[in-house]
């Protein structure tokens, strides 16, 4: 800053000429050497420092920016892994829950299937042995049936000889009392 004071203090006391030949801005630049010349060297061996400083500060960043990138990325890359096996043995896992699901569900239609036809043989069964109680039940009423109309036959044929028998004594007695009555006429 005190550089450009005085720059600004050098030009304001210089008249505004136009320099005439080259001579005369060799001579110009020989009295800013000799006026500026130390400042000037040490403005520009600070700056070299100052450029010095910033490049070793930057090359310093651009380091540490580099190693906390690569341990970004070997973090990410680690969690990616971590969640990629993760991923595969929760996958798994399903894959084998599911295989259990599924072996518990082939079990339990084969014992539901089993009971079933168990459930039918077990109907066929007492269906069959219904039919033949029915069946047994039907040949006995039919047999009890054929014995009572047997029997009914019988005291019919009881009952027509009896009438029969009956009739035939009405007759006789019939035939009997007319021959008395006709003896009693005849005795009269």
């Amino acid at each position: 800053m005190a550089v450009k004071k005085q720059a600004r203090v050098a030009s304001k006391n210089k008249p505004a000429t136009i320099p005439a030949d080259d001579s005369d801005t060799e001579n110009v630049d020989k009295i800013r050497d000799i006026l500026f010349g130390n400042q000037l060297r040490d403005f520009n061996n600070r700056f070299a420092q100052l450029e010095k400083r910033l490049n070793s500060d930057i090359e310093l960043l651009r380091k540490e920016m580099m190693q906390q990138v690569d341990s970004l990325q070997g973090y990410i890359e680690s969690e990616i892994e971590s969640l990629g096996s993760r991923l595969q043995s929760e996958e798994a896992t399903r894959i084998q829950q599911l295989d259990e699901l599924d072996d518990a569900l082939k079990k339990n239609s084969r014992q539901l299937d089993k009971r079933i036809s168990d459930t039918g043989k077990a109907l066929d069964k007492q269906a069959s042995s219904l039919n033949e109680k029915l069946l047994k039940q039907g040949q006995d009423l039919q047999q009890q049936l054929g014995d009572q109309i047997q029997q009914t036959r019988q005291l019919l044929d009881d009952y027509q000889q009896h009438l029969a028998a009956t009739k035939l004594d009405r007759t006789l007695l019939a035939e009997l009392l007319n021959g008395v009555a006709a003896q009693l006429n005849q005795d009269e």
